[in-house]
């Protein structure tokens, strides 16, 4: 009885979890919402320049990564 328990508490605190949005966006990011994001130029660690508009139309992650 007690594992169907915890299982039950678990599955509602993960779909919990899942479906949670926040209210608001951050004052900070409201400008930004729903507008394109400015053609920027970056380098790959290869050297080869990289344009943001050349993945128009495909889905693009950008992991922005620190060591400190």
């Amino acid at each position: 009885m007690m594992r169907w328990l915890a299982f039950g508490f678990a599955i509602l605190t993960a779909t919990n979890f899942l479906f949670a949005q926040p209210e608001q966006a951050p004052e900070a990011l409201r400008p930004y919402i729903g507008k394109p994001i400015p053609d920027t130029v970056m380098v790959d660690d290869r050297g080869k320049k990289i344009k943001i508009s050349d993945f128009k139309g495909k889905v693009l992650l950008l992991n922005f990564w620190s060591p400190y």
